[in-house]
C-alpha cells in the first residue's frame, strides 16, 4: 500500500536567531517529522536518536552558548530537517528574512526544473513520463510526477 507524503512547508520559527530558541523548535519539528515519516524508516530511528541526544544536552548548564550547540544547530539539525524538504524545497532561513526558519521553495526552482512546464494538465502528452510543473495564470504552482501509463500524481502545490 502506498502512502501519500505530506511535506512540511512554511515557517517553523521566526523572529529569533538565538540558539536557545531555535534548537528546541528545530528538535520539536524534527521529532514530529521523524515520528510521522512513513517513507524512510532509517530517518525515523536516526533522527529520533539525534533529538534524544540534543534534548539531554539542552539540560546541561551552558549548552546553548557552547560549540556543541552551534554544531548541533548548524550541522545536525539543519541537515536532518532538510531531508524532509519537498522536491525543489529546502530547509533554512527565508530569503527575505534571515530570522524566519522553515521549508521554502528554492528561488532557483524554475532554472533547476528540467521537466515539462504547462498551464493545464490537459496539455500533457499522453505518453509523457517524468516531472510536470503546472503554473496557472495566477502564478500558482503544482508539481506532478507521471509514469507513461498512469495519470499524474500531485507531489506538492503552492498557492
Amino acid at each position: 500500500m502506498k502512502t501519500k507524503t505530506n511535506y512540511p512547508m512554511g515557517s517553523i520559527s521566526s523572529g529569533t536567531m538565538r540558539n536557545e530558541d531555535l534548537i528546541p523548535d528545530f528538535v520539536w519539528e524534527l521529532k514530529s517529522l521523524a515520528k510521522s515519516c512513513k517513507w524512510n524508516k532509517a530517518y525515523k530511528k536516526e533522527h529520533l536518536a539525534l533529538c534524544a541526544r540534543i534534548e539531554k544536552e539542552m539540560e546541561k548548564e551552558g549548552y546553548f552558548d557552547s560549540d556543541d550547540a552551534v554544531y548541533d544547530l548548524n550541522e545536525d539539525l539543519f541537515n536532518a530537517l532538510d531531508q524532509y524538504a519537498a522536491p525543489y524545497f529546502y530547509f533554512g532561513s527565508h530569503p527575505g528574512d534571515g530570522a524566519d526558519y522553515g521549508f521554502w521553495l528554492s528561488e532557483n526552482m524554475e532554472e533547476d526544473f528540467d521537466g515539462l512546464k504547462v498551464e493545464d494538465l490537459s496539455e500533457i502528452p499522453k505518453d509523457y513520463a517524468g516531472e510536470i510543473i503546472v503554473v496557472n495564470d495566477h502564478g500558482n504552482m503544482t508539481l506532478y510526477h507521471k509514469a507513461k501509463t498512469q495519470n499524474p500524481k500531485e507531489i506538492w502545490a503552492v498557492v
